[in-house]
């Protein structure tokens, strides 16, 4: 079973979008966690991350795999619009 985690700051912007759109996200992140295989999703690999991204309208979601024992985990580390998404975002 692929449980969906979400970073602190990811899950204040889902929680912040109008419900249309969060509800678009959630709906696609389940259907990958169902079936990572799946044709009907926009995913791609991003260059020069171990992360990859899934494509929702206007939004990007940055996200990884991990890999347990007995489970998988999908961890969501951002949610962002299109134009933001592939910025690098200064560590402090």
């Amino acid at each position: 079973m692929t449980e969906i985690v979400y970073k602190r700051s990811a899950a204040r912007i889902l929680r912040r979008m109008d419900r249309n759109t969060g509800e678009r996200i959630l709906a696609a992140l389940e259907r990958l966690a169902e079936d990572p295989q799946r044709d009907d999703l926009d995913v791609k690999v991003l260059e020069g991350t171990k992360g990859l991204r899934l494509r929702v309208g206007k939004w990007r979601v940055l996200f990884e795999w991990h890999h347990g024992q007995e489970d998988i985990e999908l961890l969501v580390q951002a949610i962002r619009p299109r134009g933001e998404a592939y910025k690098q975002r200064k560590r402090r």
